[in-house]
């Protein structure tokens, strides 16, 4: 079984959208494990719309995707992790395909899609171990989030995600795993429709990437 987790706030505009594609993959083996954190929108009703037993829901009064996902992390009963994010879309074969790889951080291609679902673009991702953990260590992050599966365990091991980080905290996730000796790849396929919108922290915040790396010694 694979345990999806899911942060939410105020993520009413997408949200539909994005749980129909993790519910919707070929591979059923799943749980959904979605987190609200401090949402005010319609957020909880659609989600309580769904008669479907995979969907676990949790009610979090703390802001913070890191938060949730820490929790929601605690609560995960898969051997394997995927994330997704509720303005995200899952192509439908995407778990399928993951799960007859090895290795432990599996990732994917993703196209970028607007507000309104047109693609913009596709980010330039290495597919191999060495290449990845390379261009990692120079501060170009190789693992799109929410295409990520990994070992549950190997999450625990490193203590998820920093909840001091806002916004890279997937990007010193993944250095944290490099460190412990995991194995990355991306899979060669495009399975994941990464959306850049007004509200998202791709698209409205700097980040300082120089001082992460500086913090794990690289």
């Amino acid at each position: 079984m694979i345990s999806i987790l899911l942060a939410v706030h105020n993520g009413e505009r997408y949200l539909k959208q994005s749980i129909d594609s993790v519910l919707n993959q070929t591979h059923k083996d799943l749980e959904l494990l979605i987190g609200l954190n401090d949402s005010t929108d319609r957020s909880r009703e659609i989600i309580s719309s769904y008669n479907d037993d995979r969907i676990k829901l949790f009610e979090y009064k703390e802001k913070g995707k890191a938060k949730t996902l820490n929790k929601l992390l605690k609560e995960a009963k898969g051997e394997w992790i995927g994330l997704q994010d509720d303005d995200d879309i899952w192509v439908i074969n995407k778990l399928q395909l993951q799960l007859r790889q090895k290795a432990d951080v599996i990732g994917t291609k993703i196209y970028y899609i607007d507000k309104i679902g047109n693609l913009t673009g596709q980010p330039t991702l290495e597919n191999t171990h060495d290449n990845i953990v390379k261009k990692s260590y120079k501060g170009i992050n190789q693992i799109a989030n929410t295409s990520a599966i990994f070992k549950r365990l190997d999450a625990i091991k490193v203590n998820g995600w920093n909840e001091d980080l806002d916004g890279i905290e997937d990007f010193d996730f993944w250095l944290k795993l490099m460190k412990t000796g995991c194995k990355f790849i991306n899979i060669n396929y495009t399975l994941v429709y990464h959306r850049i919108h007004d509200k998202s922290n791709f698209n409205t915040k700097q980040h300082d990437l120089k001082g992460l790396l500086k913090k794990h010694g690289l």
